[in-house]
C-alpha cells in the first residue's frame, strides 16, 4: 500500500500518522508525509510583520516532532517527508494528483478533499460503516471492527442490510426470521462497541446490499467501510463488498476494508 498522509502537527494528523505507520507495519508498503504549511493565512495579515516568521519556526517545530514519531514506531523505513506551502486542501490534491496513491490519510478538516482525490480519503475522525446481514460477526471481527474505531477516533454506523430480492411473496417467514437474526446481530455489536465508548448509530435497509451500501456511504459521509469477513463466505454483505471492488470507479473516493 502506498500512502499519502496529510500532516500538520494537530492531534487529528498525529493521529492519522501513527495510524498509517501501524498499517505500514502491519502490511508492508510506502508513505509520504505531506507536512502542510497554510501561508495563504499570512497574505494581507495585519498582526504584525513577525506573524508569519513565528508561525513557520512552529511549524518547524511541529514537523521535527512527526519525524519522532516516525522514529519512535520503529520499523518503517519506506517514509518520505515532504513540504508545501499554500492552502493545504489544494496542496494536498495537487500533490495527489502528481503521484498515483493508493489512500490519503487525512485530519477531517480536509475532509472535503475526498470529493475530488484521485483516491480513497481516511479522515481523524471520521465515519465507519460496517455492513450488517444474518450471518452476524464473531467476536474477532467485533474486535476488529473496535480497533478501527478506536485508532480512527471514528464513530460507527451499523447498516443492517435485508436482501428482499432473495425471497418471494410465500416466502415471507423466512425473510422475517432474516430480518429478525439481522436486527438481533446488530443490536449485540453496538451494544459491544457502545460499551467501549465507540458513538454508533444503527439503520436497516431492504435492498440489493451493494446498492444499499452505496447509499450509505454518501449519506452518512462514509470515510472507511469495515467488512470483517471473508469474501467467498456466504455472506451477503460479504459477496456485496466483492461486486463493489470489482466494479473499478463504483465505491466512489470510499475505502473498503475486509477480512486479513
Amino acid at each position: 500500500m502506498k500512502m499519502l498522509i496529510a500532516y500538520d502537527g494537530t492531534i487529528n494528523a498525529k493521529n492519522a500518522l501513527r495510524y498509517g505507520l501501524g498499517r505500514l507495519k502491519a502490511e508492508g508498503g510506502s508513505a509520504v508525509v505531506l507536512h502542510l504549511f497554510h501561508s495563504a493565512l499570512f497574505v494581507d495579515y495585519g498582526a504584525g510583520p513577525n506573524a508569519e516568521s513565528m508561525a513557520r519556526a512552529e511549524s518547524a517545530r511541529r514537523l521535527a516532532e512527526a519525524r519522532r514519531i516516525v522514529d519512535e514506531a520503529g520499523g518503517v523505513p519506506w517514509v518520505r517527508f515532504e513540504e508545501k506551502d499554500g492552502e493545504p486542501g489544494e496542496e494536498l490534491l495537487g500533490y495527489a494528483g502528481e503521484v498515483r496513491f493508493d489512500v490519503i490519510l487525512a485530519p477531517a478538516k480536509y475532509a472535503s478533499v475526498s470529493d475530488t482525490a484521485p483516491c480513497p480519503v481516511i479522515t481523524f475522525p471520521g465515519t465507519i460503516l460496517v455492513p450488517v446481514d444474518s450471518t452476524g460477526y464473531g467476536a474477532d471481527a467485533i474486535g476488529r471492527i473496535l480497533a478501527e474505531a478506536r485508532a480512527t477516533g471514528s464513530r460507527a454506523v451499523l447498516l443492517g442490510v435485508l436482501p428482499v430480492h432473495m425471497y418471494a411473496a410465500s416466502e415471507s417467514a423466512e425473510l422475517k426470521k432474516v430480518e429478525s437474526e439481522t436486527r438481533a446481530y446488530l443490536k449485540e455489536i453496538g451494544k459491544a462497541l457502545k460499551k467501549e465508548g465507540v458513538e454508533t448509530v444503527e439503520a436497516m435497509r431492504p435492498g440489493y446490499p451493494d446498492e444499499e451500501i452505496l447509499r450509505a456511504m454518501d449519506e452518512f459521509r462514509v470515510s472507511m467501510v469495515v467488512i470483517p469477513t471473508a469474501e467467498d463466505s456466504p455472506s451477503e454483505v460479504a459477496k456485496a463488498s466483492s461486486m463493489i471492488r470489482e466494479e473499478e470507479g463504483k465505491a466512489g473516493r470510499r475505502i473498503l476494508l475486509g477480512q486479513q
